[in-house]
């Protein structure tokens, strides 16, 4: 997940150089490696323990996170229609990443489904003991947002109209679902203690869903202009798709400090148990969701028209001597 998202993110990034793209390429192929490998070893763990297949899908520590498997695949997605256009795919592409779109939707809600209703049915679970990981099976339908933004770069306008209902429509589903595993999250951290600091870099988990709600927001604002018709929901009297856009990126916006109010909580969590703590398969939470949260500043700040103000520091221009409003 980690990596493929690290593809997309130098894919997006609003400031460019000569052979950027070609470190994109290198560390997706790299994804693409590493998730076949993973694939194979998994698969012969099914093979070599019988009955841990079925195990896996109603085991506590281990069912939430079969979401991670959609993520990865949409993140593939992605990059496959990313870096082959800027390969010079042709038409051929569009229509693929298209028919893949829908499949993924289709298998990821049947996915989000079944996945919290097994837990339901085969065992209680004690709020007590909820971690963000109970949020990860509505993972892969919170980057169908972004996940849509980037097949409609290269839609021509009547096929991109489906792919942006269904984008807005599944991140809808995603978030709000979310919205009600935040809630108990919250009271779990009023009411027990924390996690173990070797397991609290899981929390970063709850960055994720917010960060790529955002993001995916600005992302179809953005492309609502290119895909969706003037009169778009049967609106006469002005143009339908630059109201969206105005919404979507001031919902975004919105989410936005939400995400990193999460990071900053989460953050202060891991230094206050920093000594005590030793490695575990959480610690991929330092990654993923705090990328999430990178692509939806940069998502906003590109829409705001609002560079990083490193150079005017590094130029002296503002919080130096003579330059501030109290100097």
């Amino acid at each position: 997940m980690a990596t493929g998202l690290l593809a997309t993110v130098i894919y997006q990034t609003p400031y460019e150089f000569r052979g950027l793209t070609t470190i994109g390429k290198v560390i997706f192929i790299i994804d693409l490696i590493m998730f076949v490998s993973f694939t194979v070893l998994i698969m012969r763990q099914f093979i070599v323990a019988h009955g841990s297949f079925r195990h896996s899908f109603i085991h506590p520590g281990e069912a939430f996170f079969i979401g991670t498997l959609w993520v990865s695949v949409s993140l593939i997605i992605q990059g496959l229609d990313s870096y082959g256009h800027s390969a010079g795919c042709g038409v051929w592409l569009d229509k693929a990443m298209k028919v893949c779109f829908w499949v993924y939707c289709s298998l990821t809600l049947l996915f989000a489904i079944s996945q919290y209703d097994l837990p339901f049915v085969t065992q209680r679970i004690n709020i007590q003991g909820m971690t963000p990981a109970w949020i990860l099976p509505m993972y892969p339908l919170i980057v169908i947002g972004p996940l849509a933004g980037v097949i409609l770069q290269h839609q021509q306008p009547p096929a991109g109209v489906p792919v942006f209902v269904a984008g807005v429509t599944f991140q809808g589903l995603g978030w709000m679902v979310i919205v009600f595993l935040y809630a108990i999250w919250v009271i779990r951290l009023f009411s027990a203690e924390l996690q173990v600091p070797s397991l609290r870099s899981g929390m970063y988990v709850a960055v994720g869903p917010t960060a790529y709600t955002a993001a995916g927001l600005v992302i179809l604002s953005e492309r609502a202009t290119s895909v969706l018709p003037v009169d778009f929901l049967g609106v006469q009297t002005v143009s339908a798709p630059e109201i969206l856009r105005a919404m979507g990126s001031i919902a975004a916006i919105f989410l936005w400090l939400l995400a990193f109010w999460y990071c900053g909580i989460t953050t202060i969590s891991v230094f206050n148990g920093i000594k005590t703590m030793s490695f575990t398969l959480t610690w991929w939470g330092f990654v993923f969701p705090k990328a999430g949260l990178a692509l939806a500043t940069t998502a906003i700040g590109t829409v705001l028209d609002s560079p990083a103000h490193g150079p005017a520091v590094w130029k002296g221009h503002i919080l130096w001597e003579g330059k501030d409003e109290d100097a």
